[in-house]
């Protein structure tokens, strides 16, 4: 039976990250195999593309920047999505096509359309299950900087990320069925909680 296919999804700084061992305690007590992964950066091309994407000191235009996400998310898919779901395991990714909506078609303002013809054409498949982390977009950003040093996206002007956050809550309405939204503004627990219970649901579906 094939795998299913869970994303998580959010702004800088919105706790995607942390949440994936709260997702992998819920599959392991249900015995299912399962990989975590993300993206940019997780196929046998990942470190390469993903240096290229974040690194501070490359300028490069939105059309590339889309590019080699696509490029990227394509090497991921067939190098270590595609067979994991086809052997049975589930795969969880930090990140997947959302981004590339939120991020380009919404922070870099990028026709969305152009964005559909590409994953269309290379075949990009839909989640089963993607969980959209939200919170403000101060107190992300706030977060990341405790976190780490910023890279080429957390360093955006604030209006960039407005934009990327307002993309996903619009794409969660449309979806409603496979995007499901945390949030991310409370603390740890409550965090915890509301991705257990949506885990939970899933499951039991």
């Amino acid at each position: 039976m094939k795998g299913k296919f869970i994303t998580l999804e959010g702004i800088e700084g919105s706790g995607k990250s942390t949440s994936l061992e709260d997702i992998a305690n819920v599959l392991d007590k249900n015995s299912i195999n399962y990989i975590l992964t993300k993206e940019p950066g997780s196929g046998s091309l990942g470190n390469d593309l993903r240096s290229l994407l974040l690194n501070n000191d490359n300028k490069i235009s939105g059309e590339v920047e889309l590019l080699l996400m696509m490029a990227d998310r394509k090497n991921h898919l067939d190098s270590l999505v595609i067979p994991n779901l086809n052997n049975g395991n589930w795969v969880i990714s930090d990140r997947y096509l959302d981004s590339t909506y939120a991020y380009q078609g919404g922070g870099r303002e990028m026709d969305f359309a152009l964005i559909d013809g590409l994953s269309n054409s290379l075949n990009f498949p839909a989640p089963d299950l993607t969980i959209l982390f939200d919170l403000p977009v101060e107190i992300a950003l706030e977060r990341a900087k405790q976190r780490a040093n910023l890279d080429r996206f957390e360093k955006e002007p604030i209006h960039f990320h407005d934009r990327i956050r307002n993309t996903y809550r619009f794409r969660a309405g449309e979806d409603s069925k496979r995007i499901k939204i945390v949030d991310s503004s409370v603390g740890f627990q409550e965090v915890k909680d509301q991705v257990v219970n949506i885990i939970s649901q899933f499951l039991n579906e």
